[in-house]
């Protein structure tokens, strides 16, 4: 028995080549001179994106920093996302990053813990190949959305929510309790959110490759960023800091030919075949037949005489 060898076609999605400063680049655009949370974005071949967010310690002063909203929109083929940061200092601090539409649901959405690089942006080494390899100083390395030491954004501590209030606009992430995008100059600094000491950061991953249908190119868009405040060494609220940053590449689909090899098995069956004579083999037996009756005959005569 037989079986014909199937072949199957399928398309994967790379991103264009034409744009490598795009795939291994990254944008910090800080918004004021005082802009102390400070942000990278890298995105890989598969279309995983990566936000680091970090704090540098400035301005002198700043004990830490309180980041207590970040956002991430992706769009693929659509419309652009947007980040509107607002930043304003004075007797109210306010920092804000908005972006829409946002990433709402979180099981596309990953982050590590503190991460203490030693400097706010060091030298970090990003291989977008595959679903890439964001490579840290020390052991700080994560490949991918699944990366030992992610974890899904809603079920890490503190906890993320969606935040739509009046003083966060819409469509920004906060962290356990409230989210802060207010608070008092030289007021207590806010409870929510994450302590960033100086060269210390936190990376969030996003399974970006959902977001791009099969079989399709196009354009992947992103935008974000996050905000919070610079706090002293007493724990109160100095300035008001954000970072936010738009990337837009080019997908592409390739055709990869996969080809299932099929192991054909034959059977052989042993037939016996009874051999079968035709006119010459009778003449020849009759003669054999008659040559052995003479020879018997001859036989009994000389036995009589």
């Amino acid at each position: 028995m037989s079986s014909r060898a199937r072949v199957a076609f399928s398309r994967k999605l790379a991103l264009s080549l034409l744009v490598p400063a795009m795939l291994t680049g990254w944008v910090v655009a800080p918004m004021s001179a005082d802009a102390r949370i400070q942000q990278r974005l890298d995105i890989a071949a598969d279309g995983t994106v990566y936000q680091y967010l970090c704090s540098d310690g400035e301005p002198t002063g700043t004990n830490h920093d309180r980041m207590t909203n970040v956002s991430m929109g992706i769009t693929f083929n659509a419309a652009a996302p947007t980040v509107n940061p607002f930043l304003s200092p004075g007797t109210t601090l306010i920092a804000r990053v908005p972006a829409s539409p946002l990433v709402t649901d979180f099981t596309r959405v990953r982050r590590s813990g503190e991460l203490s690089l030693g400097t706010c942006l060091p030298s970090i080494a990003f291989t977008a190949a595959g679903s890439g390899f964001w490579d840290g100083p020390g052991a700080n390395n994560f490949a991918g959305f699944n990366a030992a030491g992610l974890t899904q954004v809603n079920l890490a501590a503190p906890a993320a929510h969606i935040t739509n209030n009046a003083a966060c606009g819409d469509s920004v992430y906060g962290f356990d309790g409230g989210t802060s995008c207010e608070t008092p100059d030289n007021g207590a600094e806010p409870t929510d959110g994450f302590d960033l000491a100086p060269g210390e950061g936190i990376l969030f991953v996003y399974n970006g490759n959902l977001f791009i249908p099969a079989n399709t190119a196009g354009t992947l868009r992103v935008a974000g960023g996050g905000a919070g405040f610079d706090v002293n060494a007493s724990d109160l609220s100095t300035d008001s800091t954000q970072d936010s940053d738009t990337i837009a590449v080019d997908v592409t689909t390739t055709t990869t030919t996969t080809t299932t090899t099929t192991t054909t098995t034959t059977t052989t069956s042993t037939t016996t075949v009874i051999p079968t004579v035709g006119n010459w083999g009778m003449m020849i037996l009759g003669l054999a037949f008659l040559g052995a009756m003479a020879w018997m005959m001859k036989a009994r005569r000389a036995h009589l005489q």
